[in-house]
């Protein structure tokens, strides 16, 4: 057994994108939740909450002792202000313990006007070294919640200025944090606005033309589709001391739009790690997230530099965890496994490497 690793400072921050997640959440150790309310939330296709679920639910985390945070984090409008503020001095009342927004110079006119409400910069203002973290402190911000592509040295150095939130588990975007317009290109729904579309999860095919020393055109090599621009979710429950050791406060899952199951198990995973338990606690730990939601391999994303394994270019969704394997003998077909099964488990073939 190894010694649990102090509490008192860290904080597992888990999401909700319904009642039935935040209270899974909060069952399996989160000590705090984040969700969304109403039109400004950046997962616009999520439940989200109104006034009274989500006057409930503060209430019911604050009596076990977990934070509630209100992502009203898409890009606002000129023409949408009166409203933003209005929504927001609203979730304030209901007893919110921060508000999540995008925007830092609107942060700083909220601050200006209600200096008593807590405010997180999103992960979509894109703050990835120290200059943005400075900016954000003068500002009024609490706490920032870091791009994804923010590397490890930066964040220990972001951590001596201010409240540092890192995402540890959940999907990655193919593009920096903040910045994308791929969906608003292609299918006229912002990323910024809540309404990605996720084309970096469709199949592509391409072609490649190779061009000989004498710049003649050689034959096309056509490729095959997959998911060329789809990438793995990120895991780092592995090096969780690392960040630890850089000052970070709070270890963010993402996944406001996946089912009570994952946020259970993804609560739980990082619970557990945080409290020291045994390897064999923490693999099938591990090994229960992977069955509520994979995409075939995780990665440890930009943070550790590690980007081998950042492309899942062969799954696009849920793949669930590796259960054997099918053998032919006799012109009949069997599966190789030591793998539990229960009744009304749901299995996929792969053949390399894709579904059939």
């Amino acid at each position: 057994m190894q010694s649990g690793i102090e509490r008192t400072s860290l904080e597992i921050l888990s999401p909700a994108g319904n009642a039935e997640c935040a209270r899974a959440a909060l069952n399996a150790g989160a000590d705090a939740i984040y969700l969304g309310y109403g039109q400004f939330s950046a997962r616009a296709s999520a439940e989200n909450f109104d006034g009274e679920g989500m006057k409930s639910i503060i209430d019911e985390a604050h009596f076990y002792g977990a934070k509630v945070y209100v992502a009203m984090n898409t890009l606002v409008k000129d023409s949408e202000l009166k409203d933003f503020v209005a929504a927001l001095l609203f979730v304030w009342s209901l007893g919110a313990d921060a508000i999540i927004i995008q925007d830092i110079f609107l942060g700083k006119a909220i601050k200006k006007s209600y200096p008593k409400i807590v405010l997180h910069l999103s992960t979509q203002a894109g703050v990835c070294n120290v200059n943005g973290a400075l900016l954000a402190k003068e500002y009024g911000f609490s706490r920032v919640i870091l791009a994804r592509e923010t590397p490890l040295a930066e964040i220990g150095k972001i951590a001596e200025i201010i409240e540092t939130e890192v995402f540890v588990q959940g999907a990655l975007c193919t593009c920096f944090s903040g910045q994308c317009y791929f969906s608003s290109f292609v299918g006229g729904q912002s990323g910024n606005r809540g309404r990605c579309k996720q084309p970096c999860r469709k199949k592509y095919a391409y072609d490649r033309t190779p061009i000989s020393k004498d710049g003649a055109e050689k034959a096309a090599d056509v490729h095959s589709k997959n998911y060329a621009l789809s990438l793995s979710d990120l895991s780092v429950g592995e090096d969780i001391s690392a960040l630890i050791k850089a000052g970070v406060t709070s270890f963010k899952i993402e996944g406001r739009m996946r089912r009570k199951e994952y946020v259970a198990a993804a609560t739980e995973y990082y619970a557990k790690i945080l409290s020291g338990v045994s390897d064999a606690e923490k693999t099938l730990a591990l090994s229960d997230l992977k069955r509520a939601y994979n995409r075939g391999n995780y990665t440890k994303g930009l943070a550790f530099l590690q980007d081998k394994r950042l492309l899942s270019p062969y799954v696009q969704g849920h793949i669930g965890e590796h259960a054997g394997t099918v053998k032919v003998i006799g012109g009949k077909y069997f599966v190789e496994s030591g793998y539990a099964f229960s009744a009304g488990d749901a299995f996929k073939i792969v053949r390399d490497k894709e579904e059939i």
